[in-house]
């Protein structure tokens, strides 16, 4: 989901809102957090085919406790935004406050969402406002910051050569089943000439068989001791079996195998890119999160939060 989207849908989800009471339920840094503000993020946490009538009080609080997590994380971002003197871009605000007018199909149908959901348009507006503002700050906060350079990621590449070694791998196909007589009867179907991937699929009993028992490649290490020991030993396609372990019985046939090889910087860079920037950006987002907790003044008051009444 795109950003502009999220953001629509979150001025949205303010309709199944309407109803909260304005009760306070946090303040952070004497900015107080309403059970409306609570009921809009809990909407934007549950899944989207849920109903909220469906959840049990148990699974509900939990769904409150990580959304008032997520609306204190989000007040003092944004708080520590402005403190920066950092501002969305007008034109970006103008923009989504737009697409959320255009969401509805005629004028008159916006304006009696406003007036049922208890906002103005100019409210309307600054709630988009906020989210990009702290959108904002997380691009210069987290993001540029937490991106690699190619000669950085070089340099990792280098220092850590070891982790870049891609070990043997070979391809299986498996079919297993709870009965060894039906497991006996799979392989004779096999040594008779009949497709293993034809057997896997009309008579396996695990979840490969929509793919003809095809489990693509694997190294040591990832499958069953048990299949692993028989796989290896065979040669390209040869089977093995009725193996029993993990409480089923298992036929196996091996493909083609990949030798054991180092895998090359440009094969492997971009996929390390990913890696490295979305733990540099974890890290980032904890310690700014970490040092704004330090130094606010946080009042917790609701009472099913397991740090209600607590005061930072």
């Amino acid at each position: 989901m795109g950003t502009a989207v999220r953001i629509i849908v979150a001025v949205l989800a303010l309709a199944a809102s309407v109803a909260a009471a304005e009760k306070v339920v946090a303040v952070v840094n004497g900015a107080p957090l309403t059970a409306r503000d609570l009921e809009e993020a809990v909407n934007n946490l549950v899944p989207r085919a849920t109903f909220h009538g469906t959840m049990t009080e148990e699974r509900r609080a939990e769904y409150e406790d990580k959304a008032l997590e997520d609306l204190i994380a989000f007040e003092l971002q944004y708080q520590d935004a402005v403190a920066r003197g950092i501002k969305p871009d007008s034109a970006q605000v103008k923009e989504q406050a737009q697409r959320v007018r255009d969401s509805f199909p005629s004028k008159a149908e916006y304006k009696t969402w406003l007036e049922r959901a208890s906002l103005t348009e100019s409210q309307m507006r600054g709630k988009i406002e906020r989210r990009l503002t702290v959108l904002t700050a997380r691009q210069k906060i987290i993001t540029e910051p937490s991106r690699m350079s190619d000669q950085a990621l070089k340099d990792y590449y280098d220092t850590n050569r070891s982790k870049f070694r891609q070990p043997e791998t070979i391809r299986l196909w498996i079919a297993s089943s709870k009965s060894e007589a039906k497991a006996k009867d799979m392989m004779e179907r096999v040594r008779k000439g009949e497709d293993f991937g034809a057997v896997a699929a009309r008579m396996s009993e695990d979840g490969f068989r929509v793919k003809g028992g095809d489990i693509g490649y694997v190294h040591r290490g990832r499958i069953y001791p048990a299949i692993e020991e028989a796989a290896f030993k065979l040669k390209t396609g040869d089977t093995a079996g009725p193996l029993f372990t993990e409480g089923a019985w298992f036929i196996v046939k091996a493909g083609d195998r990949r030798p054991e090889r180092q895998v090359p910087f440009d094969e492997a860079k971009e996929k390390l890119r990913t890696e490295l920037e979305k733990k540099n950006a974890a890290d980032l987002e904890e310690q700014w999160l970490s040092s704004l907790r330090a130094k606010a003044k946080i009042e917790v008051r609701m009472a099913s939060s397991p740090t209600a009444t607590a005061v930072q």
